[in-house]
């Protein structure tokens, strides 16, 4: 008879949860997107009917707790900065009430502004529509868009021959790739997959599909995860054996979050990445997505050979052996040797 009676009792609770926030005032002492890291969510929460708000349990992230009365405090210390849903269970006079709500966790500090220096300048194919630049032991490898005209090429850093190249088929728009464990990965645009190829052949030995992650943009990876960009504003990370989606972070600053990152590469703990239409890159911290930095390659663009087809930065390549930094861009005639300075 006990167990019949907790039963009934918990399904009246059901039967009353309710999802209408009309019923409460969720009062933030900072409001719900202006929130920044190592600070606080401060909320106290009210009753329109002037019910008494016993309880409260809430979750963020893989923050999960119960809080004696109307109040709740959550330190923003260790989370993911970006948009996030703050789901709430709130006990009052017998009933409960569950409700969700957005909140937007920004950076505490401005990203630093740096400049650059020009170390070297190598020949480019002025033709090459640049998605991804690589080095893997000591040869530099590039990917190349448009429809009809993607391929995968390895590349001679100082003369900009072509020593190596495979065509894809015309229905593939390349994308950023990242190379590991003698495998190219390689992202198509909006075909759903990515392509696995042996680093020494060029063959195209396995696929892998997208599944949450909208297009294929950018790639890099570190020890752990490969990290995939897809023109919104996460940064996916994926397993580096399956190529399945984990979770993702988000681009932030003191100010907003960022969209559009394309090219991708890890530098020294830090992911590199250009926007889209702009002649920058981000340096990203990979736990939270804090923007800690931006380069600002502007001036870059007026070094190379101006033509109606001349289009933004996007190809960034780390030398890990060296330590050296290259960049490029869609349609240039040159790729730069650069020296990260503050500004």
């Amino acid at each position: 008879m006990y167990f019949k009676f907790i039963f009934i009792i918990t399904g009246l609770l059901v039967l009353n949860a309710c999802e209408d926030g009309k019923r409460f005032n969720l009062n933030y002492k900072t409001p719900a997107d202006e929130l920044q890291l190592t600070k606080a969510l401060d909320l106290e929460i009210s009753s329109v009917e002037n019910k008494t708000v016993d309880s409260v349990a809430y979750s963020l992230q893989d923050i999960n707790k119960v809080s004696a009365g109307n109040k709740i405090i959550i330190p923003l210390e260790n989370v993911l900065l970006g948009k996030h849903i703050l789901s709430l269970k709130i006990y009052t006079e017998g009933d409960f009430y569950e409700l969700k709500e957005k909140v937007k966790i920004l950076n505490n500090t401005p990203p630093k502004i740096y400049n650059f220096e020009v170390v070297n300048a190598y020949p480019h194919d002025i033709e090459a529509y640049t998605q991804g630049l690589e080095f893997y032991k000591d040869s530099l490898y590039e990917s190349i868009g448009h429809y009809g005209e993607s391929a995968l090429r390895k590349v001679d850093l100082e003369t900009g021959e072509v020593l190596k190249e495979h065509n894809m088929k015309s229905h593939y728009f390349g994308e950023g790739i990242t190379i590991y464990d003698d495998k190219i990965y390689q992202l198509t645009w909006r075909e759903g997959e990515g392509l696995v190829y042996d680093v020494n052949t060029f063959e195209v030995e396995d696929k892998f599909r997208y599944v949450e992650s909208e297009e294929g943009w950018g790639l890099c990876h570190d020890e752990n995860y490969v990290y995939k960009s897809d023109g919104t504003d996460k940064i996916w990370r994926l397993d580096k054996k399956t190529l399945e989606e984990i979770d993702y972070i988000q681009p932030t600053t003191h100010q907003s979050v960022s969209e559009k990152l394309n090219e991708l590469e890890f530098v020294e703990g830090k992911i590199y990445a250009n926007t889209y239409g702009k002649d920058g890159v981000a340096v990203i911290n990979p736990e939270n997505g804090a923007i800690e930095a931006v380069i600002d390659f502007r001036k870059l663009k007026l070094q190379v050979k101006q033509h109606q087809d001349l289009d933004v930065l996007n190809g960034i390549a780390y030398h890990r052996k060296t330590k050296k930094l290259y960049v490029t861009g869609k349609n240039w005639n040159k790729l730069f040797e650069v020296k990260v300075i503050s500004k």
